[in-house]
């Protein structure tokens, strides 16, 4: 059995032509990794680098997200992301900490 102390849903919504956002992906993760550091600037960060890598894996396609994480009923944070579609194994896991 696993702890689930640190469950988060994260929602991947892509920008449509017209602007409107559609959720094309989410996925639930037992991860601590918002919590390392606090503050605003770490948890996006961190989202950012959770994101590229789901996206990847996923073998999303190119375009505008924005991505929301939750835990439970709060939001964790909310960030925007321009991904270009890159395949998993072209991915650079250094910028993984950066944007």
């Amino acid at each position: 059995m696993t702890d689930t102390a640190y469950l988060h849903r994260i929602e991947y919504f892509r920008r449509q032509d017209n602007g409107s956002l559609v959720c094309e992906h989410v996925e639930t993760v037992d991860d601590h990794g918002w919590y390392i550091e606090r503050g605003a600037q770490w948890k996006d960060r961190y989202t950012r680098g959770c994101a590229k890598e789901f996206l990847a894996r996923a073998g999303a396609p190119g375009g505008v997200y924005s991505v929301a994480v939750w835990r439970g009923s709060t939001r964790v944070c909310t960030v925007g992301l321009h991904w270009n579609g890159t395949p998993l194994e072209r991915v650079n896991y250094s910028t993984r900490s950066g944007q």
